[in-house]
């Protein structure tokens, strides 16, 4: 097997587990660090120094799973757990969107819109 169809299978596995967790109670840890790990590796697929550099499918999948981190987060039917373990693992996929912005001044402010979207979320959880 190809070792992009284990990237892709890995990463669509976890996705479909992390979005369907209802019933993890007790492994949300592994659901988000798994769907997270996956993300990273299939976006380091097409990073620059990879052979296959595609920086479009490199962004796609690190907003993809920066965006289900925030809706998760600001899904107030999901359990407090599961949001306080998103919150604090959002950070691997910032910084690596920050890394895939840093070659250009319009992608400095790509990364502050992603930054003050973190922001609006945890305002409103904190109220």
């Amino acid at each position: 097997m190809k070792e992009s169809t284990r990237l892709y299978q890995a990463f669509y596995q976890s996705e479909d587990r992390f979005l369907l967790h209802k019933d993890e109670n007790g492994c949300e840890q592994d659901v988000v660090f798994t769907y997270i790990q996956a993300s990273l590796n299939l976006a380091s697929w097409y990073r620059d120094s990879s052979q296959f550099i595609n920086p479009l499918l490199e962004e796609l999948f690190l907003r993809r799973v920066y965006y289900n981190l925030l809706n998760a987060i600001d899904d107030m039917t999901n359990s407090q757990v599961l949001r306080q373990i998103c919150l604090d693992q959002i950070h691997g996929p910032l910084i690596a969107l920050k890394r895939h912005y840093s070659h250009s001044s319009a992608g400095y402010a790509r990364f502050l819109a992603l930054q003050q979207d973190l922001r609006n979320i945890q305002y409103t959880n904190n109220r």
